[in-house]
């Protein structure tokens, strides 16, 4: 039995009320006090007054948050929490959670309610409140938890308005699973952002298992032919250590979703986010590809990951623009031996003909590397720039339209038939691993590269606001290799001495009495002895 300041103790620590106090409905459709989960256990770890949490479906973090925001908003005076849903049904099922909760309190805990707004719950004589709706208020929130922002109709206002509404020293917490790239995307990729971002995969979840008799071998033969079709990591099951009855809630749950299980199952953050279908770069084929930083930047923004080496070959991919400030004006250089990429410049402030300066510029710093320019739009400026004091461009057949007679034009001209072969042949390159990316801003640029049926974009663009300048400009610089004629890459001095090192040990051999020098006397004689000794 415990002492009355026992009790008391034990009723300020906030961690033993979540676990002792509240009540809530299971997916047994049993009704029993909130025993945090592995997920829920963790996050109470590892939460700030900041955080992004992105998750696999049902793994209990809107309940953890709405029972947490209930318990501070009836334990102090004065505080505000609003629950904003994505849609107007879960406003309903979001705010039956929190009055359940409420309701199954012991009566002395429970402070005196008002039930006069049809989602909220009103504590008068704490002059606090605890509301779910769609939209914040014009009013201060102390506690904001935002579920599901990545199915909002308009979540850039949404959160503008509410985030506006937290004081410094007030609580928020974004929940959501992913929704391809979106502002969820853009919140969990900022790497300057105030909030704390949290991860859980579809494996933290116990539950999820189905009992099998299968063994592991013939589930894993199984599971592999689904990635390969629906662009899966095909080692997933090693990788995350599945046993055999989570390898077989997966593939049941592949056979349901296909691509998009991905989006309601991810098994890692970058997995979560592509998962619209139209992403032309699958989430496993970037993750062969991770980012370095670069030896040195020039010019402010030229990052270098591999100086010029003497006798390679480089080739180098230019996408330009305006200069206004929107888009960025790209130039990459790949090696043409090893498909790694050595330079990025990129920047949104240089007009067209000054961009070929230092295109110019880095070509011939790269061994005179072969420069393919792409010519749509201000990209006939920066050729025009070029072609007049550089001689290695990349040229293009065409048909001169009065005779009719095939020609060389400088360039690559981008169009609804080169485009398509542009964006398959670098996706089989990264694919494939012939080029390596080590740009982080490239990688980025990767993941939202999609199909599209805008008109302009020629069947492909960068998803909703997002850039794709680096994609195209890495297309050309690999258009560049495939342009070249098929090259070995050159020997180092240290090949070459012990090439030469083992022929003069052979021309020794076979010539014993003389040097290794060898004179055309010398093979006249070897022929004469070999003709003879097969004559005999």
């Amino acid at each position: 039995m415990l002492t009355e300041q026992e009790a008391l103790e034990l009723l300020d620590n906030v961690e033993w009320r979540l676990s002792h106090l509240y009540k809530i409905k299971t997916k047994e459709k049993k009704l029993q006090i909130l025993v945090p989960n592995k997920v829920q256990e963790h996050y109470r770890r590892e939460r700030t007054n900041k955080d992004i949490i992105l998750k696999a479906r049902q793994l209990g973090v809107s309940t953890e948050k709405l029972i947490e925001y209930l318990d501070d908003t009836i334990s102090h005076r004065n505080t505000n929490t609003a629950i904003i849903a994505h849609r107007r049904e879960k406003v309903q099922s979001l705010f039956e959670i929190v009055k359940l909760a409420f309701e199954k309190l012991p009566s002395q805990l429970k402070p005196r309610v008002s039930y006069d707004n049809r989602n909220e719950l009103t504590f008068p004589d704490l002059n606090s409140k605890i509301y779910v709706t769609m939209d914040t208020r014009a009013e201060m929130v102390h506690n904001l938890h935002i579920s599901e922002i990545d199915f909002m109709r308009n979540p850039e206002s949404i959160l503008l308005a509410a985030l506006e509404s937290v004081p410094i020293d007030g609580r928020i917490s974004i929940e959501s699973t992913a929704n391809g790239i979106g502002i969820l995307y853009d919140l969990w990729t900022d790497e300057k952002s105030e909030f704390k971002k949290h991860f859980y995969n579809w494996l933290w979840d116990k539950s999820y298992r189905i009992k099998t008799d299968k063994g592991f071998d013939e589930l894993r033969e199984e599971y592999k032919q689904l990635a390969q079709q629906y662009g899966l990591i095909p080692d997933a099951p090693e990788r995350f250590e599945m046993d055999k009855e989570q390898l077989s809630f997966y593939i049941s749950k592949i056979r349901r979703h296909r691509k998009m299980v991905v989006q309601e199952y991810p098994l890692t953050d970058l997995e979560a986010f592509i998962t619209s279908g139209r992403t032309v770069f699958s989430a496993n084929d970037l993750q062969k590809h991770q980012p370095i930083e670069p030896l040195e930047v020039r010019y402010g923004n030229l990052q270098i990951w591999e100086y010029p080496l003497k006798g390679f070959f480089y080739t180098i991919g230019v996408d330009t623009s305006e200069g206004l400030g929107q888009d960025n004006a790209i130039i990459d250089v790949l090696n043409a031996y090893t498909g790694y990429q050595a330079a990025e410049m990129a920047t949104n402030d240089i007009a067209p003909d000054e961009l070929a300066r230092y295109v110019i510029l880095i070509g011939k710093y790269y061994n005179n590397g072969l420069i393919v320019p792409e010519i749509n739009g201000s990209g006939i400026s920066t050729l025009d720039k070029i072609k007049y004091v550089y001689g290695n461009i990349y040229q293009r057949r065409t048909i001169d339209t009065r005779t009719k007679e095939q020609r060389q034009s400088l360039g690559w001209k981008t169009t609804g038939l080169t485009k398509p072969r542009l964006v398959n042949d670098l996706e089989e390159a990264i694919r494939e691993q012939y080029i390596t990316i080590n740009s982080k801003d490239t990688l980025n640029e990767c993941k939202t590269f999609a199909r599209t049926e805008e008109s302009n974009k020629h069947g492909y663009g960068a998803e909703g606001s997002k850039k794709d300048d680096r994609v195209i400009a890495l297309g050309l610089a690999y258009q560049g290799i495939k342009y070249v004629p098929h090259m070995k890459a050159p020997k180092s001095e240290a090949q070459k001495r012990l090439e030469e090192y083992v022929k003069a040990k052979k021309l020794e051999a076979m010539f014993p009495e003389r040097t290794p020098v060898i004179t055309a006397r010398d093979r006249h004689k070897q022929f004469i002895r070999l003709r003879d000794k097969y004559k005999t």
